[in-house]
């Protein structure tokens, strides 16, 4: 296993707790659906670890594992894929309240997952691959319920203390990871298996990328503490 694999789930982990120490201070709702999020990350990439045990042990379960349909982890992560877009748009759905941004990101949100739901039905490959331009579509989705926050947060009073919620922090983080990261699962397929150089730059991408994700994460809910513990102080 590398050690930034082993770092990343430590940074999850972490980010995780923060979230749920904000929470449990703070005792808001409307943060609880991303404290869900970062809980499910945890377990998903927890349990997606096994195909690394194929070459360390000899246990004859990992051995069942790895000769049954199941030997790819892709399927844990095409469970995912569509939990993680509903617990999104129901974060921002608590964290908004204009209507027409309701129904637009309860839209949104799924059809991703019954569009995710069809083409595995008809295809029959839940288990050999994931969804193709999932990450695309995924982008799509997650981009344009985001802007429907920040354009309600413009237009309100909350702009003036945006700096004291986690919200704004979140979501500005989502935003850009998945913008940045677009452009490289879109060359993937022309440069992964010809460009070992193309290779070696996703993976330090990557790693540097989701370094910078949930260490911001960590921030985003540990900071505005100091805000809370002064109002209530005062």
């Amino acid at each position: 296993m590398r050690t930034s694999v082993f770092l990343f789930h430590l940074l999850e982990l972490v980010a995780a707790i923060s979230a749920s120490i904000y929470w449990l201070k703070t005792k808001d709702k409307s943060i609880r659906p991303f404290v869900w999020y970062l809980w499910v990350i945890v377990c998903v990439e927890t349990i997606g670890l096994y195909p690394y045990l194929y070459d360390i042990t000899d246990n004859s379960i990992i051995k069942a594992i790895a000769n049954s349909r199941i030997r790819r982890n892709s399927w844990i992560y095409n469970i995912y894929n569509p939990i993680a877009v509903l617990l999104i748009g129901k974060f921002l759905i608590a964290n908004t309240k204009d209507l027409i941004s309701h129904k637009v990101i309860t839209l949104l949100s799924w059809s991703y997952v019954f569009f995710c739901i069809g083409y595995f039905i008809i295809t029959n490959s839940f288990f050999k691959h994931g969804l193709p331009y999932d990450f695309i579509v995924s982008t799509f989705v997650i981009f344009t319920m985001v802007m429907l926050y920040l354009r309600e947060l413009i237009r309100s009073d909350k702009i003036l203390r945006f700096y004291k919620t986690p919200v704004f922090y979140v979501t500005i983080a989502l935003l850009l990871w998945y913008i940045c990261l677009t452009p490289l699962f879109i060359f993937d397929s022309h440069f992964l298996e010809i460009n070992p150089e193309f290779n070696a730059f996703r993976r330090t991408f990557l790693d540097t990328s989701n370094i910078i994700l949930y260490s911001w994460y960590t921030f985003a809910f540990l900071y505005p503490l100091r805000y809370k513990k002064k109002s209530a102080q005062k």
